[in-house]
This record gives structure tokens, sequence and C-alpha cells, in this order.
């Protein structure tokens, strides 16, 4: 008695060989958190995808909304949405310009340079009750998360009064972020 070892494609169910086959990996997929995943697919399968490339991507905030929603879109479809033909990157180009005159016109904060040369920008201590939740780059201390789970409403009315997003206790980002 012998075994048999069959090789078929996730996608069709095809037999292939094992050298037919190829592996497709998953690493990012709006419905699937729990990613990589691999399928085993013969070539002419895939053949018709084409990788993206000149992706924009984007936050948009519904009127009223207190968070975005990323999108990521091929650059053809981020100039689809000018007007008539009109260039996209006119548009973009026109806001940076305008928003460079709203910087220039406000005066300057502490930490920003002025007209007296550049002034270096001081470092923010998120692990103080005073910053402790606001947005940054930086990884998230012990310290500032202990601030935030024990003093979540003050950091949440602190963030409001800012205008910045607050920390939603319903979101498992935050929740695994602040260790809620």
């Amino acid at each position: 008695m012998g075994t048999r070892i069959v090789h078929v494609s996730d996608i069709s169910g095809r037999e292939g060989t094992e050298d037919e086959l190829g592996r497709l990996v998953i690493h990012e997929h709006p419905d699937f958190q729990q990613v990589p995943v691999e399928l085993d697919v013969l070539p002419e399968e895939i053949k018709a995808l084409q990788a993206a490339t000149q992706l924009v991507v984007l936050e948009y905030f519904a009127p009223g909304a207190r968070r975005g929603e990323r999108l990521t879109v091929t650059l053809g479809d981020f100039n689809r949405l000018a007007p008539d033909g009109a260039d996209m990157n006119a548009a973009v180009f026109q806001a940076l310009i305008d928003r460079q005159a709203q910087r220039s016109a406000r005066p300057a904060r502490q930490g920003e340079p002025g007209e007296g040369g550049s002034a270096r920008r001081t470092r923010t201590n998120y692990g103080t009750l005073e910053h402790a939740g606001e947005p940054h780059r930086g990884r998230i201390t012990e310290t500032e998360k202990r601030l935030v789970r024990e003093n979540l409403e003050e950091v949440n009315e602190r963030l409001r009064a800012k205008g910045m997003r607050e920390i939603d206790q319903t979101d498992s980002a935050m929740k695994d972020r602040y260790g809620l």
C-alpha cells in the first residue's frame, strides 16, 4: 500500500505538481487580521494581477466625524477626483501654498523657527499627565499607558479641548496601545 500526495491550488482546486505550484502570501487584507496567510496557486491563476504602483494614501473625515477613514487608492483614481479633466496636482499644490501662507501668517510658537534664526523644537514628554494620550510617532511607554488608564476621562477631556482624537475604549488598536 502506498501514499499518494496530491497538490492542488487553493484558489481553483486544480491539481498541479509541487514544481508547478507557487505560493501567494497575503500580508495585509481588510477582512483578515490573522495574516500572513499563504495560498498555493498556479501561475496562470494570478497572471491577471498586477502590482499597484503610484498609490495615494488618504484619510477622509466625514462631516462631524471624529475619526477618519484611511483609504489607499491608485494615483489614477485619485486624479479622477478632479472635475472634467482638471488637474488634481494643481489643486494639491494650491492647498500646499495656502497651508504655507497660513503658517507664515501666525506668530511662531515656542520651539519653532522665528525671525531670529532657527530654534530647536522642544521634545514633548508624553509620560506626563499634560501630554499622555496625545497622538505621536514614538513608542508608548509604560508610564504613558498607566497615566492614560488611570486618568482616561481627564485625558479625553484634554484631548477634546485641544481638538485631538479621543482614546476610544472600544477600539481594539487603542485597547492594545494603552493596555485598556
